[in-house]
């Protein structure tokens, strides 16, 4: 006995194709920003090293010696780039002897300035770091923040580290997890998180 041809049904599109996760935007807690900011130091660390090395000349520092007052009988001597040469007769302390440009000093004391106030004002709206954490900075309606508000929030910075890294605290408790910086550049940071699917909806 045939039963003819049987054929199964069309899939589902339903389950067919991938859904997207669903995601929502959060104040970044106090956790978050730190390690975004971690991320962030060994980013500039990089930087700070490339710059040292295009910028400035190898110089040899000598430890401890066989002469002279304070003599050693251990003595190395390391190579690193640098504005200035290192010697001293007097063991494990060397005596700095400026001879460089200047050039160095300046381009590591704007780097940081440069790093967090172009990318937070890109169109990416956050450093490497943040965005390794799925983090923006943005105004408090949720906009791109322009150069002059980036500006305002790096250098407050300075104050949050005045109050003995209060002001950088504060992201744990305000209402909208700003630390001080953020308070007075009036930006907040925020998180891309995943929602949990809805399973169940009970009825009324």
């Amino acid at each position: 006995m045939s039963f003819g041809s049987f054929s199964a049904p069309p899939p589902d599109p339903r389950w067919s194709m991938p859904v997207p996760e669903a995601r929502a935007w959060v104040f970044a807690g106090f956790w978050w920003r730190v390690l975004a900011y971690l991320i962030d130091v060994i980013a500039l660390g990089m930087l700070h090293r490339f710059i040292a090395l295009a910028f400035t000349p190898a110089v040899t520092i000598t430890y401890g010696g066989a002469s002279g007052e304070g003599a050693s009988d251990i003595a190395w001597r390391t190579t690193q780039a640098a504005d200035f040469s290192v010697s001293s007769p007097m063991i494990l302390m060397p005596h700095v002897h400026w001879h460089g440009s200047g050039v160095y000093e300046s381009l590591s004391f704007l780097l940081p300035a440069l790093y967090y106030i172009l990318f937070e004002a890109s169109a990416l709206r956050a450093t490497p770091g943040k965005l390794a954490c799925r983090m923006r900075v943005t105004d408090l309606h949720g906009r791109r923040i322009g150069l002059l508000r980036a500006g305002v929030r790096y250098f407050a910075k300075f104050l949050s580290l005045l109050t003995l890294g209060v002001g950088f605290l504060m992201a744990g408790w305000t209402l909208r997890k700003q630390a001080l910086h953020d308070l007075i550049a009036e930006t907040v940071v925020i998180r891309s998180r995943p929602t949990p699917p809805v399973l169940f909806t009970p009825s009324s």
